[in-house]
């Protein structure tokens, strides 16, 4: 029964929180406002037994059916107080208690509730006695905690003590668990950061088949306190065994300090490593910012037992996860200049990944040269790189060379009514330390670029404007003083060769007002083409032609197309097509269909165009940057019913050079069982694997920024 004992957590997130912080509120005069319905006087107390309201601001108002209302301010001991008993409620602050009766002691602030009850969603809670506090916090004796909404409870979690303070921290003793009146566990005390009772306190998942075998997991927060929280992880994988891990968070008062642990070991093996017989991860990010958050400082680190460990430890269903970069980054910034302090260490032997042993760059600020209105940027960086393949790779050698860089750059803005023109000159000079010919290198070249943009518009009526946006934009780099084959290429930024092009386009616009004054996007399209000149690995002048389109035909209805036509071979050079449709309320449906031609090559930058400018296309078209394919994505989501909904993504590509086609998808069922449990059953079908899971977990989630875009309808983006 070891996946009860998490339960104890219950308690820790679902005390009530304090309804205000110490202030010197407390020690202002109340505001009592006493309505009862046939009140008697008697002895200076006003008394009814046919119901009443007192209310005492700012955080007190009291309903029941007999009430007894005391001053006396005469004598040594004078009396200010009231009992209550009988349909009683007691706002306290932000929460609303329910219970039998009530004594509260306006002179001392304090007061005693009998057999309260109160909830804050999913939870319930209350107790023997609470015990109301001039500061706003109170004390709970005998209480319990539960999910259950009715009386008869399926588990509760019951503690002889808990105390509450500064709207967030609790402190309870004496913790027992029991599930269907039956005591299953008990823990002496514990301490609980309340900020932390919108996060899920615990999760179940129970994986069944695939090729690894079934496997149960467990994660739960067993520690939380200030603005640190600490989760424990444990895993059983019948074929295997145990595994287990702990993961912490914390963040400073100010937001400023940042730091995550995953600490996670098991007796596990991967898919593709049957054989293997231990897994592990251990990653960290840290963050920080000093000196009037004039340096910032990060530190992120992921040590992998294999690459398919980052994928299985998320567990996101089709989603693939990568090892995190290990790395140091401090970010120095100044009223002149912005520099960057990068180290970045390889850690796993499985990884291919350009070492910096360190980079210092600097960006200095934009500066006018006196009156004639040119803007001057510079930049400078030096490293000491090392480029390492991955073990497994073959006929693959390591390289590595001091680099520094400087980069220099002109520019001025200059209008011509319709016309914004930016004519740009500058150079680059890198020197290398060390060449495949074991020398040193100089390597210069000169940067020219002229840029002019144009932009008009017409009112097709008091609700409809479009806007035409052409522009050009020349671009000359001049032939390197040392050829690309001369000296080793670490990234993009030493892929430089003599660039002769021309881009020209124009963007199109439609808005349209609201009648409420909204202004939406429903239209934008964008077509444009790369010409060149004197460059031999290109048959045509003109080798492509592009477009990209987005548009929504209802406000329901969503639509992007890119559009990419080769003229060089005559075929379609990428296609992409995307659709978004909320049908319902209840209802919404992606589908995405992506091509590529063997001549769309793969690059980090679509727009930089040096290497087809270098390299010839038979070579090109036999390397890995050549990868045709076709794609289709869909992505489904059905409210069945208010506490359960369907959710269905599915992938298929066919199409590639030397791979077989594949199809892989996920069914995924959502739903809130009794007692503010939460399942999910998920199917799912990968290329090497398929299974069945189920993830359980209880109470309510915080939304996840990073899995929302900001999308904005007024500008269709």
């Amino acid at each position: 029964m070891f996946w009860i004992f998490p339960f104890f957590y219950y308690l820790l997130c679902l005390f009530p929180l304090a309804a205000e912080p110490p202030s010197t509120a407390a020690q202002e005069d109340f505001k009592i406002t006493v309505n009862l319905r046939n009140p008697l006087y008697q002895n200076h107390e006003l008394s009814t037994c046919d119901g009443g309201v007192i209310s005492a601001l700012p955080s007190l108002r009291l309903q029941a059916k007999n009430i007894h209302y005391i001053r006396h301010e005469e004598g040594e001991n004078p009396t200010h107080s009231i009992e209550a008993s009988e349909d009683l409620i007691l706002e306290f602050g932000d929460y609303v208690f329910v219970g039998e009766s009530l004594f509260y002691d306006f002179n001392t602030q304090t007061g005693v509730l009998s057999h309260g009850r109160t909830a804050v969603e999913p939870w319930f809670f209350g107790g023997e006695k609470i015990f109301l506090h001039n500061d706003n916090s109170f004390t709970i004796c005998n209480g319990f905690v539960t999910t259950s909404e009715s009386t008869c409870m399926d588990w509760e979690v019951i503690a002889e003590e808990a105390h509450l303070s500064n709207q967030q921290f609790l402190s309870a003793s004496n913790i027992k668990v029991k599930v269907l009146k039956v005591p299953l566990f008990w823990l002496p005390s514990f301490k609980l950061n309340l900020n932390s009772i919108y996060d899920s306190p615990i999760r179940y998942t129970y994986k069944w088949g695939g090729k690894q075998g079934s496997r149960l997991s467990m994660i739960y927060e067993f520690f939380s306190w200030q603005h640190f929280k600490a989760f424990a992880r444990l895993d059983y994988r019948l074929n295997r065994g145990f595994g287990g891990g702990l993961e912490t968070d914390y963040s400073s008062d100010d937001g400023k300090a940042l730091l995550k642990t995953i600490n996670y070991w098991a007796k596990d093996n991967s898919v593709v490593n049957t054989h293997q017989k231990h897994r592990y991860r251990f990653q960290g990010i840290y963050q920080n910012l000093f000196l009037d958050d004039s340096i910032s400082l990060d530190l992120t680190w992921d040590k992998l037992s294999d690459k398919e460990m980052a994928t299985d430890y998320n567990d996101h269903g089709l989603e693939l996860d990568t090892a995190e970069r290990t790395q140091l980054l401090i970010r120095k910034q100044n009223d002149y200049c912005i520099s960057h302090f990068l180290t970045r260490l390889r850690v796993n032997q499985f990884q291919t990944i350009k070492q910096e042993l360190p980079t210092l760059d600097t960006s200095f600020k934009p500066y006018v040269i006196g009156p004639t209105g040119i803007i001057g940027q510079s930049f400078f960086s030096g490293s000491y790189l090392d480029f390492t393949y991955a073990n497994h790779l073959k006929n693959t050698h390591d390289y590595h060379s001091p680099r520094i860089e400087v980069n220099q750059a002109f520019y001025r803005p200059i209008t011509f009514l319709p016309f914004q023109v930016t004519p740009e000159a500058g150079f680059v000079g890198i020197f290398y330390g060390n060449t495949p010919s074991g020398n040193e290198r100089w390597l210069a070249l000169g940067k020219f670029q002229i840029e002019a943009n144009a932009y008009a518009h017409r009112f097709l009526n008091p609700q409809w404007k479009h806007v035409i946006k052409p522009y050009l934009r020349y671009e000359y780099i001049t032939s390197p003083t040392v050829n690309p084959k001369d000296h080793f290429i670490f990234d993009i930024q030493d892929g430089w060769y003599r660039l002769d092009m021309l881009r020209m386009g124009t963007v199109q616009e439609l808005y349209y007002r609201s009648p409420n004054s909204l202004l939406y996007r429903p239209l934008r399209a964008e077509v444009y083409t790369n010409v060149f000149f004197n460059t031999p690995t290109f048959k045509s002048a003109i080798p492509k032609i592009y477009s990209d389109l987005s548009y929504q035909s209802f406000s329901t209805l969503t639509h992007h197309v890119r559009f990419g036509w080769d003229c060089e071979h005559h075929l379609v050079d990428h296609f992409n097509i995307r659709t978004e449709w909320t049908a319902f309320p209840e209802l919404a449906i992606a589908a995405e269909y992506r091509h590529r031609s063997p001549y769309a090559w793969r690059k980090a930058d679509p727009t930089n165009f040096i290497l087809e400018s270098y390299q010839r296309e038979k070579k090109l078209l036999h390397s890995q940057l050549s990868d045709r394919r076709d794609t289709l994505l869909m992505h489904l989501y059905y409210q069945i019913h208010p506490n359960w909904s369907l959710e269905v993504e599915m992938r298929h590509g066919w199409n590639r050079r030397n791979e077989p086609s594949y199809t892989e998808f996920e069914i995924d069922l959502l739903g809130r069982l009794r007692s503010a449990w939460n399942v999910r059953a998920s199917y799912q079908h990968k290329e090497e694997d398929d299974r069945i899971a189920f993830y359980f977990f209880i109470g309510l989630n915080k939304p996840d920024k990073k899995k929302y875009c900001h999308y904005i309808p007024c500008l269709g983006l």
